[in-house]
């Protein structure tokens, strides 16, 4: 779906500012499939729902590594 954002912004703008504009993962972030989706290439960022209310379960996302 990422990819899908950047070729339409694409073919509405530019390569380049599909390239620029951050796309953030918006389904189900938990610790445990943080790292692997931001290694994703096309993910930016990720829009942390029900696990940013739970301090520890939030710290582990934020500070995966």
């Amino acid at each position: 779906m990422i990819g899908e954002i950047r070729r339409t912004l694409a073919s509405l703008y530019t390569d380049e500012t599909a390239a620029a504009v951050r796309v953030q993962y918006g389904g189900s972030v938990k610790p445990g499939n943080i790292r692997e989706l931001m290694a994703h290439p096309q993910i930016d960022g990720a829009l942390v729902g029900g696990a940013s209310l739970d301090p520890e379960e939030f710290a582990l996302i934020v500070t995966y590594r």
